[in-house]
C-alpha cells in the first residue's frame, strides 16, 4: 500500500508525467485494485495516445466495469499499434463475446489460441480457455475440451503425485478414480452432477469439495467416498497430508479434476437433458427441521407462497479478493433498493412471502428489505443449511451465485436475475437455461440497469 501511496504522492506534484502515471497504474494492479486504472490510463492516453501498455490497462479496467463494448472500441481503435497479434485478437475476441457479438468473437478467440499455441505463448492456456467458455455461452458442449485449460490458466488445482490423469477413456469398469475439486461453491453444485455418468461409466470414486458444502455432498453423492479439504489456490498444488493419507488409503488408478467431470456426458449421444440434472438433497436431520420451521411460517402468512431469496454476492464487499472477484460480484448483485421493491410490491406480497438465504454473517452486508421477508429460523450456517430451507421453498429467486446454482440442482424452480454479460451456464437469451432445467433468467438489456429486471420479477411473481 506505501508504494502506492507513494506514487500518488509523486504523481500529484507532475500530474502531466506519464512515467508518474505508469508507476500508478502498477502499483494498482500490485494492490489488486485493476478497477481503479480507467482515470490513470486516460490521463496517460491524452499525453500520449499511442502508449499499448495504457491501452491494454484501459481495456482491461473497461471489461472489469463491465464496460464491453466500450473495451472493444478501445481495442479496435488501437489496432495498429504493436501488438502481439494473438493477444491483441484473444482480447478483442473476448470482448466481443462478452457484449454480444459470439459470432465474431468465437472465430476470433479459437483463431487466437492456435496462434499463441503455435508460437509457444505465455498466454495460449488462457486464449484456449476463453474460446473453449464462449462455446459453452452458446450452449456447445464441445467447449468442455477447450475450457480445461483452465487447470493451466486461472484455476488452482491438486495434482497428486503417481496418479496419471483420467485422458478420456470411456470405459473405466473396476478403476478407482479420485475426483479433487476447485473453484467456487456454484462450480461445486454444477459439476458434481456429472458424477452419475462416470460411475455408469464402472468407476469406483473418491471426490473432494469444501468444507463447507461436504455434509450436503455426503449426503447427496451415494455410493462416493466424499472428503473435505481446503480449496487449491496454484496450479497443480501438493496435497494437504490429512487430505493425502486418505487418499493412499483409497488408492486411485486416476485423477481427475472438477472440469474434467462434464467431459464425460459431453461424449454421449444423444447428450444427457438436461445436461446437469438435479441431483442435491440435504441431510434428514437438517430437512426435519427445515420441515418444522416451514410449517409454522406458512401457518403464519396463510395463502402466500413461499420464496427463497438472495441478492448480495458477498465478495463484492471484500477488497481481499482482488478486482477481478469483487468487481464480478459487484456487477451480479441486486441494489438493496429494488430487492425492496420487489418484496413490498403490494401485488407481489399479495401472493408471495420471502425467506432472505443469506448467511448471517453476510446479512448486514446486504441489508434487509423494509417488509414481507423473513430469516430462517433454524439459522443458516452450513449449506446443508441452505439445501433444507430451499427444499421448503416454493420457487427461488437468486443472484448469479452459489446459492442460484445449489437451488437449481436441488431441483428447485428457481428465478436468475442477469447482469448483461452473465456466467456461460444460464445462456445468452431466452427464458431458460441451456444446461440445467427449472430456470428462469431475467435478463439486463442494459448494463446496470436492474429497474426492468425487477419490473418483470413483479409481473411474474404478482
Amino acid at each position: 500500500m506505501s508504494s502506492l501511496q507513494d506514487a500518488l504522492d509523486a504523481l500529484a506534484h507532475a500530474p502531466a508525467d506519464i512515467d508518474r502515471l505508469r508507476a500508478v497504474c502498477v502499483a494498482l494492479i500490485e494492490n489488486r485494485r485493476d478497477d481503479e486504472l480507467l482515470p490513470y490510463t486516460e490521463r496517460a492516453l491524452a499525453i500520449e495516445p499511442r502508449d499499448l501498455e495504457f491501452v491494454n490497462w484501459r481495456a482491461h479496467a473497461l471489461t472489469l466495469l463491465g464496460r464491453h463494448f466500450d473495451a472493444v472500441a478501445t481495442l479496435r481503435n488501437h489496432a495498429a499499434l504493436p501488438w502481439k497479434r494473438a493477444y491483441h485478437e484473444m482480447s478483442l475476441g473476448h470482448s466481443l463475446v462478452m457484449s454480444g457479438d459470439t459470432e465474431r468473437g468465437i472465430p476470433m478467440l479459437r483463431d487466437a489460441w492456435r496462434k499463441a499455441a503455435a508460437d509457444g505463448e505465455w498466454f495460449a492456456r488462457k486464449a484456449e480457455h476463453l474460446y473453449g467458455e464462449a462455446l459453452l455461452r452458446v450452449a456447445r458442449p464441445m467447449g468442455f475440451e477447450p475450457w480445461l485449460a483452465r487447470n493451466d490458466s486461472d484455476s488452482g488445482n491438486y495434482q497428486p503425485v503417481g496418479v496419471p490423469t483420467w485422458s478420456g477413456e470411456r470405459d473405466l469398469s473396476g478403476k478407482r478414480v479420485l475426483i479433487t475439486h476447485q473453484m467456487g461453491y456454484g462450480d461445486q453444485f454444477l459439476f458434481f452432477a456429472g458424477v452419475r455418468q462416470w460411475q455408469a461409466a464402472g468407476a469406483q470414486l473418491m471426490i473432494t469439495c469444501d468444507v463447507q458444502v461436504h455434509a450436503l455432498m455426503q449426503a447427496s453423492l451415494p455410493g462416493c467416498r466424499v472428503v473435505s479439504a481446503q480449496r487449491p489456490l496454484h496450479h497443480r498444488e501438493a496435497l494437504p497430508e490429512a487430505l493425502a493419507s486418505q487418499i493412499r488409503e483409497f488408492a486411485p488408478d486416476l485423477h481427475a479434476t472438477l472440469l474434467h467431470l462434464p467431459l464425460m456426458a459431453a461424449q454421449q449421444s444423444p447428450l444427457p437433458s438436461p445436461f446437469f440434472p438435479a441431483y442435491l438433497r440435504a441431510p434428514d436431520a437438517e430437512r426435519e427441521a427445515a420441515a418444522a420451521w416451514a410449517r409454522e411460517l406458512r401457518a403464519a402468512q396463510p395463502g402466500k407462497s413461499l420464496v427463497g431469496i438472495f441478492w448480495d454476492c458477498n465478495q463484492r464487499h471484500a477488497h481481499e479478493v482482488g478486482a477481478v472477484m469483487r468487481c464480478s460480484a459487484i456487477r451480479r448483485s441486486l441494489p438493496l433498493s429494488e430487492v425492496d421493491r420487489l418484496v413490498t410490491h403490494p401485488a407481489v406480497a399479495a401472493k408471495r412471502h420471502f425467506v432472505s438465504l443469506h448467511h448471517p454473517d453476510a446479512q448486514g452486508f446486504a441489508g434487509m428489505p423494509s417488509g414481507n421477508i423473513s430469516v430462517y429460523g433454524p439459522g443458516i450456517r452450513t449449506f446443508a443449511q441452505t439445501a433444507a430451507c430451499i427444499e421448503q421453498m416454493d420457487a427461488v429467486m437468486a443472484v448469479d451465485s452459489g446459492v442460484a446454482n445449489l437451488s437449481a440442482m436441488l431441483g428447485k424452480f428457481t428465478i436468475v436475475p442477469l447482469n448483461v454479460a452473465s456466467e456461460w451456464r444460464w445462456g445468452i437469451d431466452g427464458d431458460s437455461s441451456p444446461w440445467m432445467g427449472d430456470t428462469k433468467p431475467l435478463r439486463q438489456t442494459v448494463t446496470g440497469d436492474w429497474r426492468s429486471v425487477i419490473d418483470e420479477a413483479v409481473g411474474f411473481l404478482s
